[in-house]
């Protein structure tokens, strides 16, 4: 038996659905998907028939584009770091998570000076997570799940593998519960559960550009992609615009190649591209950088949630580098901001972070340079009291290569 490939079929606007179908029969493919916002169709073809059904696809008159389905793989969450080998940091705000003194990612951007500014209360902000699922029933995220939805080859929603789990974490687990971590958002936003990835932490561009549209219309104030390749793709690049235009701010990681090599959906210029930092304030060694990353948060050696093994203590946290952990450091404080202000914009929220960054790391080139939340909700608040939020127009526009 051959083997199979996915392809996917943008079709032009106003295009009728019989016409599709009429030209998928035509191509001997097999319709295996649809995301209707967008005009996409997904569909399978013999791997020998591949390169034919390409370029029959784009001599068509009613298809914008066609490419291949390429799949997408996140790194698993290792446990190489003992919990006990963390640096232990001060804290200065009265809260009582028993593990926050091992969160140095949260010191050095001033979280929990933007806790004392911000309005963290209650619940006003929904971070999707498109990943690998989150665990809704680890007691340290347990009440914070409002949304799921799963896209993936998985049974379920649940995550299996752990990434979707750790990033979660980062952004919006429960804080001052007597209970294991505290999360950059604080208690002000929702998780939305996304799975785009399956069990074995890969997926297809198809299921992430069907996430996205979901959080999208499910109200998704920020969606957090944690994911990516070195491939730029006109079918990611839709689904990103459509999240856009529908106020929806996306937050991408840049890569762990250690180069100045775009990283997508991160370098498309809607979404807000995410660099890692170590603890000495320096780009880490593994993560990209470049003109086209805006700003870096804290990467490395991040501890955070994990899927729990029943019996075993302290299984349900786990040591983890990677700019897949400085990402949602990012959406954390973006919806934090969103709470703050909810009338913003995703692009004045963006242009928030960007200001407020603290441009003095090492390494790589960085935009903006490092987040430092405190100062952001100092912005966010200094603009509420002077009605000044016009003047924090999106300073972004124009500065990515990403074609």
């Amino acid at each position: 038996m051959a083997t199979m490939k996915q392809l996917i079929v943008g079709f032009k606007p106003r295009t009728r659905r019989s016409d599709c179908l009429k030209l998928h029969k035509k191509m001997k493919t097999r319709l295996i998907n649809e995301i209707k916002e967008m005009g996409i169709h997904v569909v399978t073809v013999p791997n020998n028939e591949l390169r034919s059904c390409l370029s029959n696809y784009a001599s068509s008159r009613d298809v914008l584009f066609v490419e291949e389905d390429h799949l997408i793989q996140v790194e698993p969450v290792t446990n190489t770091t003992a919990l006990s080998s963390l640096e232990k940091v001060r804290s200065t705000v009265a809260t009582n998570d028993p593990l926050l003194e091992s969160q140095w990612g949260l010191a050095i951007v001033n979280a929990q000076g933007a806790w004392e500014l911000a309005r963290v209360s209650p619940i006003s902000a929904r971070i999707a997570i498109l990943d690998t699922g989150v665990n809704h029933d680890h007691p340290d995220l347990r009440g914070k799940i409002v949304h799921e939805a799963n896209f993936s080859n998985s049974q379920t929603a649940r995550d299996v593998y752990g990434h979707g789990t750790h990033v979660a974490g980062i952004a919006a687990t429960v804080t001052n519960n007597e209970n294991g971590i505290a999360g950059m958002s604080y208690n002000s936003a929702a998780i939305m559960n996304i799975k785009v990835l399956g069990d074995s932490g890969g997926g297809t561009l198809s299921n992430v550009a069907e996430g996205i549209i979901y959080a999208t219309n499910q109200g998704a104030h920020v969606i957090n992609l944690s994911l990516g390749s070195q491939t730029s793709n006109e079918t990611l690049r839709s689904a990103i615009n459509y999240a856009y235009n529908n106020g929806v701010l996306l937050v991408g990681a840049a890569g762990n190649n250690g180069a100045d090599t775009p990283h997508f959906p991160a370098a498309f210029e809607q979404v807000l591209a995410v660099a890692a930092v170590n603890q000495s304030n320096e780009i880490a060694p593994f993560s990209n950088y470049g003109p086209w990353v805006e700003v870096a948060a804290p990467g490395n050696e991040i501890l955070s949630t994990f899927p729990q093994q029943t019996g075993e203590p302290m299984t349900g946290y786990r040591v983890a580098s990677g700019t897949s952990q400085a990402a949602p450091f990012i959406s954390g404080l973006a919806g934090l901001i969103k709470a703050t202000n909810p009338v913003l914009t995703n692009g004045q929220i963006r242009s928030i972070i960007q200001r407020s960054a603290i441009r003095t790391i090492s390494g790589g080139t960085i935009r903006f340079g490092r987040i430092d939340a405190m100062r952001a909700i100092q912005l966010t608040r200094d603009a509420i009291s002077q009605r000044q939020i016009h003047n924090f127009p999106p300073v972004w526009l124009n500065t990515k290569n990403a074609n």
